[in-house]
């Protein structure tokens, strides 16, 4: 198996930093458009350390006497531009070894300034302070340190301007107090936690932003306009940091976990044990391999204390999406980012890179092959690393690789004959990202690799793995006339290459659908070893403006595209072309502080080519003067043709669809607060609908104790939903759809009790309650046909059987015989996950976490909602439970 050689691409492109683009430095804004936001002006001068500062917040420390204050802040909400209600100062001064911010923000009722206990990087309805810090000066990059009253700390990585990595985790220093004059705040920020050039005199953009929650007031230093995306651009500059040079950082993070499980299982199955012991060691390291670029690396990475996902049941035939929550994985891997979707509704997920590819289940359960197996239940991650960084010429460079061991099940048939199955490969994840800053950040060009190495040999898994998957992109973002108007495209490709029976496999998914038989365009081959593909995403328009902002765009797939070896795709084979207009008006009023409406249109094909339809959607949004929260908004969508509905067979004439959502949201700063959000949408021609509500209660019981509910439900009725594809006699295939009626209720329970900011214990908990009651059973009849009645042919009552073990018997001909059988597809579906942990930070950067983990479930072939039935039958049934204790040593030379 040979390997990219990705390392050695890497080490070109970092010798390739020195080299700019002439064409690119040379374009000319133009005269920026009436409305546009005027650039950062503010300045202020840091200041050489030279007596010691203690930090207490008290400020008065003699090392911050000769530091001269700055003030000049505005408001950002709710009155742009204007005097804020309390006036705030801050001092920087630094030494050879860290940066230090003293900020003083005065309050005329310091009995009414909040401070809320939590855990850090919690984002609380509190008093908060952001320090920002642009150490690159690139107008791009910017590495924020947040402080509330009560001494909670916040630290996040703000990238490509506006975007957030909340992931990030710094090790510095911090106080604050509380007096008359109102509330003042100490950072120690370590130079080894920033990253910035070794020049002797230096200039780095800047920021502070002030939130007064009883207000909701906003303030900032440098003015920072709300219209428009736009953070890092708008910072002030920071003069006279001289002298100080990059460390070469090396931080070293072992730890060290063990504890116990009793896992579900049978008596007689020959793996189980009642009580099972769980140990795990390993290291994580970060190490400055110069003023740029860092090395993070972790062997044999442990993730016990993570939140577990959410429970769901999907029926769509596409793959769910899981959101990353592994420490190692968040943090720092924003550069990395490279989605293939556009807006923000359910396809915003699509990207080159999914993180949760390294170290998920195995592909294959050893349940696949005996009736009692011991099966991981994820992947072992022997090792993974990465090197990022970026240079003072604007080159950014992202390199990540990772080794997942092979993964054997242990299997039994009962006759006491255990053998072991391969059910994962050993495979290799490598990524490399590379980006380049023009005018000042105003123009990006980048680029991206991926590739995913298997070694099948031995493992029997040829049929179902791609032994080699590669991806590559080119990226372009640019923004003009006063960086009011913008326009980016992506142009990327996939290839795939494995064993004719994975190929195949590839070819039939849902999201390829190359067998069927009335594409023309599309050509079905089991002999093919390869499959390649591309696409573009491209968009223009003006999105910095006061008022009116617009944008069209696009987004086209070859049918053949094929990502998700180490990304995250859905669809493919697909051309859409969109527009969006927007108004919003910031300047608060008698009862509206802010609004702001959408309209969206856009109009799909697939490469045949083939119109699949068209539609749109209007919105408004209101933040009321009580800050109270408004949504609403109305979705038409006329589908011509639905290529998908019976996952390989013809296409089908396409129904018309609406939906309407509205939503509200109290004051989040109160002690008691609640949202609800509530759609309803209709397909006409079959009586289809689907409504939901969901809701969120957030109850501050004391100023460290908060809970959290987010009860939902889903109704849903469903004339046309794919159940099976079967055979009958003669080998000819049947689409099988029926009327699902299905029934989702779920609450997720969250509390956090703090306790100071280093002690803190958490509560998840989701009981979770689905059914699904199939009915009317049915096939096309004529699927092109206007009509919907002869669209479909039902089988009638008479030709369906339910045998007594829950088989369903189709008599699809009607001559009295049965066709063909299927399982029958009725659930009852419940399940309780919950997780406790106690979080101790008993000193910067190192933790003790004791994790106590809980699950049962339990599934019947009924479709029938009894909510008392299954509550009762979830209490019953047998659980699982894992009790830990976790412990890590930060230490920083």
């Amino acid at each position: 198996m040979t390997r990219p050689p990705l390392l050695a691409t890497a080490a070109a492109l970092v010798a390739l930093t020195s080299v700019a683009a002439p064409a690119a430095a040379a374009i000319d804004d133009g005269a920026p458009p009436a409305g546009a936001p005027p650039a950062a002006v503010a300045r202020t001068r840091a200041a050489r350390r030279v007596e010691p500062i203690t930090i207490d917040g008290a400020l008065g420390d003699a090392g911050w006497a000769s530091v001269p204050a700055t003030g000049g802040f505005v408001q950002r909400f709710p009155q742009e531009g204007a005097a804020p209600t309390h006036p705030t100062e801050f001092r920087v001064a630094y030494d050879d070894e860290a940066i230090y911010v003293a900020v003083r923000a005065y309050d005329s009722e310091p009995d009414a300034i909040r401070g809320l206990l939590t855990r850090r990087d919690i984002e609380s309805a509190s008093d908060w302070i952001l320090v920002g810090f642009d150490s690159y000066h690139d107008r791009r990059t910017a590495f924020v340190f947040g402080i509330n009253p009560a001494g909670v700390q916040r630290d996040m990585l703000v990238f490509n301007d506006a975007e957030t990595d909340g992931g990030w985790d710094a090790v510095w220093t911090s106080a604050t107090t509380i007096d008359a004059e109102g509330w003042s705040s100490e950072l120690r920020i370590p130079l080894s936690q920033l990253r910035f050039s070794g020049d002797d005199h230096q200039e780095w953009g800047f920021q502070i932003h002030r939130i007064v929650a009883r207000t909701g007031e906003e303030s900032t230093w440098s003015p920072w306009p709300r219209a428009g995306a736009r953070v890092v651009s708008v910072f002030g500059t920071l003069e006279a940091i001289d002298g100080v040079r990059p460390a070469r950082r090396l931080e070293i993070l072992p730890y060290t976990s063990f504890g116990v499980q009793s896992p579900l299982g049978d008596p007689d199955d020959p793996f189980h044990d009642p009580v099972e012991g769980r140990f795990a060691g390993g290291v994580d390291v970060k190490y400055g391999l110069s003023s740029s670029f860092t090395l993070a690396a972790a062997l044999n990475p442990d993730f016990g204390q993570v939140e577990a996902d959410p429970s769901q049941v999907n029926l769509s035939g596409q793959e769910s999406f899981f959101a990353e929550k592994r420490p190692f994985f968040l943090e720092g891997t924003d550069i990395y980012r490279y989605g293939l979707s556009q807006g923000d509704g359910n396809e915003a997920i699509e990207g080159l890179f999914y993180t949760r590819r390294i170290g998920a289940a195995p592909h294959v359960s050893g349940g696949d092959f005996a009736t009692y197996h011991d099966t991981p239940d994820a992947t072992t991650i022997y090792g993974a690393a990465k090197i990022g960084g970026k240079t003072s010429s604007g080159w950014s460079i992202g390199l990540l690789e990772a080794v997942t061991g092979q993964e054997q099940a242990r299997i039994d048939e009962g006759d006491g004959m255990p053998e072991a199955r391969v059910v994962e490969p050993l495979t290799n994840y490598a990524v490399l990202r590379v980006l380049k800053d023009y005018r000042g950040g105003r123009t990006q060009l980048g680029g991206i690799v991926t590739a995913v190495h298997r070694r099948l040999d031995g493992t029997d898994l040829e049929w179902l793995l791609h032994d080699q998957g590669y991806t590559a992109g080119v990226d372009v973002s640019h923004r003009f006339w006063g960086d009011a108007w913008g326009g980016s495209a992506k142009l990327f490709g996939s290839y795939v290459h494995g064993a004719p029976e994975s190929i195949a496999r590839d070819q039939q998914q849902i999201r390829h659908l190359f067998q069927r038989t009335d594409a023309a365009h599309l050509t079905y081959d089991p002999t093919r070893t390869s499959l390649d593909g591309a696409g573009l995403l491209w968009d223009l328009g003006r999105q910095n403006h006061p008022r009116w902002v617009f944008a069209v765009g696009g987004d086209l797939r070859t049918p053949e595209l094929e990502v998700n070896d180490l990304g995250f795709q859905h669809g493919g084979d697909n051309a859409v072309q969109w527009a969006w207009l927007g108004y919003r008006d910031n300047e608060p009023g008698a009862h509206v502080l802010a609004w702001q409406v959408n309209a969206n249109a856009w109009a799909w094909s697939d490469f045949e080519p083939r119109l699949g339809g068209f539609g749109g959607n209007t919105s408004v949004h209101a933040t009321l003067t009580n800050h109270w929260n408004l949504g609403a908004g109305v979705n038409l969508e006329r589908t011509l043709w639905n290529t998908a509905l019976l996952r390989g067979g013809p296409r089908v004439h396409g129904q018309d669809s609406w939906n309407g959502w509205v939503n509200v949201s109290t004051d989040g700063r109160k002690r008691v607060s609640a949202g609800v959000n509530a759609s309803f949408g209709q397909r006409p021609e079959s009586g289809s609908w689907t409504a939901s509500v969901g809701g969120g209660l957030g109850i501050q019981a004391r100023s460290n104790l908060e809970i959290a509910l987010e009860p939902s439900v889903f109704v849903s009725a469903d004339d046309t939903q794919y159940v099976t594809e079967a055979y009958d006699a003669a080998d000819a295939p049947h689409y099988v759809l029926a009327h699902l009626d299905q029934v989702v209720v779920a609450t997720t329970v969250r509390a956090a009790w703090t306790f100071s900011p280093q002690l803190s214990l958490q509560l998840y908990a989701q009981p979770f309650v689905a059914t699904g009651a199939y009915g009317e059973y049915k096939e096309p009849g004529d699927p092109y046909a206007p009509d919907y009645a002869r669209r479909f042919r039902a089988y009638g009552d008479d030709a369906v059987t339910v045998t007594d073990d829950d088989v369903v018997l189709v008599d699809a001909d009607g001559d009295g015989a049965m066709d063909f059988g299927f399982d029958k597809p009725d659930f009852d579906f419940r399940e309780l996950r919950s997780t406790v942990v106690m979080r101790w930070e008993y000193r910067p950067g190192s933790a003790v976490f004791a994790i106590w983990s809980h699950g049962r479930s339990a599934f019947e072939a009924d479709g029938r909602f009894r909510p008392g039935h299954a509550l009762g039958e979830l209490a019953r049934a047998d659980g699982e439970h894992v009790v830990m204790l976790k412990a890590n040593y930060w230490i920083g030379l």
